[in-house]
């Protein structure tokens, strides 16, 4: 039977030895046009299908669960309506700050770390991009 995730076709399903840090596999799966991607366990039990579908559908498929999750929460919380504004900027700033941090340590094999990311010069970037832009060329895509 084919499975699919949105519009590709899927080759092979394989368990890393990673998990999530609430303890969720995360699993390696390798598409018909050799691409690889990484999701938890939860995240694929959602979206695999034996159908195609548009990236809409997908977003949908990815997504509402999620927001299913969030809503129950927040009742069992009783997080209050005027808290709502509050409490998405914060989660705002921490995935934002998350992300910076990953990036930071990322561009850290580049130049010294960087204290935040407006501290990167365009030097950096040049050679980021030049030498994935060689190993792309060569046949090696740095997965």
């Amino acid at each position: 039977m084919e499975q699919f995730i949105g519009n590709k076709k899927i080759t092979s399903i394989k368990e890393t030895k990673e998990k999530t840090e609430g303890g969720v596999d995360i699993l390696e799966v390798q598409f018909e046009d050799g691409t690889i991607e990484h999701f938890s366990k939860l995240m694929f039990d959602k979206i695999v299908s034996e159908k195609k579908c548009d990236e809409s559908a997908l977003r949908d498929k990815r997504v509402m669960p999620v927001v299913e999750v969030l809503l129950s929460e927040l009742r069992e919380w009783g997080i209050k309506i005027g808290e709502l504004p509050y409490m998405s900027a914060l989660l705002n700033q921490s995935l934002d700050y998350n992300q910076n941090q990953a990036m930071t340590k990322l561009l850290s094999d580049w130049m010294p770390k960087p204290k935040s990311l407006d501290d990167v010069d365009y030097i950096t970037v040049d050679r980021i991009l030049r030498n994935k832009t060689k190993k792309e060329k060569s046949g090696d895509k740095g997965n």
